[in-house]
């Protein structure tokens, strides 16, 4: 069977140099970077000073540099944040985006086209990589689907498979509750507040925002948190939609929603703590009029 394959080749992609790398990367980002070893990688998120979401962002150490992954919403904004806090740091950043082809191959049949390409793979922890001939292969789970990153020059070969469409990606990615920078997360966001809890160390040292982080985490209280909702109807509600229930009128807000072939209309949104339970009945508010949403807890399950 033939996997999917999406060009990622606008991700940003940033090289940082130098002897302070790790250690700058470290106290810039919300995980654990220090602890890397060549051939590893972490996702983290890099904040305010008040803990609120910049973007989130992968890095994969290598011997003599880190590459840092970014969605292409983010990229300019943590590169501008990298760069002014480089002060008598030695270390230099250098800005790969336009030079560097990505792709995603996902699904049954990743392995085997990937291997089409560099020859045989060695097991991969998730985020860990290697590089054979002028390919970099990185083990990837994106879109609720297992399959890796490959980052290649101007004139890689593109790996054997069904194009996988914009279209198609977003609704893959709202079943499997992934929240992307720029439409479910943003700078009025923490990131525990979306879901970014895997990208946060609870034992590293000092990073920016670490305080908010660290408030918010012993309280064990947000307000809000993104989470998934199954709609009625046919159609999906648009982005901003309004979500209220009989205890709180101002509930929250949908921020994706799609037609799933295998869920119907589901979405992503941010609900108050007091409503979002899994099960809890909302009440959608947009252009068409007022229909019902259920919480679920993502990625959605048959």
């Amino acid at each position: 069977m033939l996997p999917l394959v999406r060009d990622l080749s606008s991700h940003g992609k940033l090289l940082l140099r130098g002897a302070d790398r790790a250690r700058f990367l470290h106290g810039m980002v919300t995980n654990d970077v220090n602890g890397l070893r060549p051939g590893r990688g972490c996702h983290a998120a890099m904040l305010t000073i008040k803990g609120k979401l910049l973007g989130d962002l992968r890095v994969y150490c290598d011997p003599e540099a880190l590459l840092v992954e970014i969605d292409p919403e983010a990229t300019a904004k943590i590169r501008a944040a990298l760069e002014q806090h480089v002060i008598a740091d030695d270390v230099t950043i250098e800005d790969l985006t336009a030079l560097l082809r990505e792709w995603g191959v996902y699904g049954e049949g990743a392995r085997a086209s990937v291997e089409a390409l560099v020859g045989p793979l060695p097991e991969l922890a998730p985020l860990a990589h290697v590089t054979l001939g002028d390919l970099r292969v990185v083990a990837a789970h994106d879109l609720g689907l297992d399959g890796y990153r490959l980052f290649g020059g101007a004139a890689a070969a593109r790996p054997e498979g069904r194009t996988l469409s914009e279209e198609e990606a977003e609704v893959l990615r709202v079943e499997a509750g992934e929240p992307r920078y720029g439409r479910d997360m943003g700078e009025e966001h923490l990131p525990i507040e979306s879901r970014l809890d895997a990208a946060i160390s609870s034992t590293k040292g000092c990073y920016l925002g670490q305080e908010v982080i660290v408030r918010a985490t012993q309280q064990g209280r947000i307000n809000r948190r993104l989470v998934g909702l199954k709609l009625d109807g046919a159609t999906a509600a648009a982005p901003g939609a309004k979500l209220s229930h009989p205890s709180r009128p101002e509930a929250g807000t949908i921020t994706s929603s799609v037609v799933s072939p295998r869920f119907g209309p589901i979405a992503l949104g941010y609900v108050h703590r007091t409503v979002w339970a899994p099960g809890t009945s909302l009440v959608v508010h947009d252009a068409g009029g007022e229909r019902t949403a259920t919480v679920v807890e993502p990625p959605f399950r048959s």
